[in-house]
């Protein structure tokens, strides 16, 4: 399984578990935000992403072998 394949399960799992919500304040867990689900998402399949929100998460993919198209 890809990063990507390894991402996108963590992050249906996270979406199905009703555990989890949206919140910008609780944002690491267990609740999450766009840009904190996909930073976590990708850490969890294996990327060493050092992003903390949308700001600087383009450079930290580019950096971790992502390509803007």
């Amino acid at each position: 399984m890809s990063v990507v394949e390894k991402a996108i399960a963590w992050a249906l799992a996270v979406a199905n578990d009703p555990a989890h919500g949206y919140d910008q304040t609780s944002r690491w867990g267990p609740d999450y935000d766009c840009s904190s689900l996909v930073i976590s998402a990708f850490k969890a399949a294996g990327l060493p992403l050092t992003a903390t929100f949308t700001g600087n998460m383009k450079y930290d993919f580019l950096r971790n072998g992502f390509a803007d198209a």
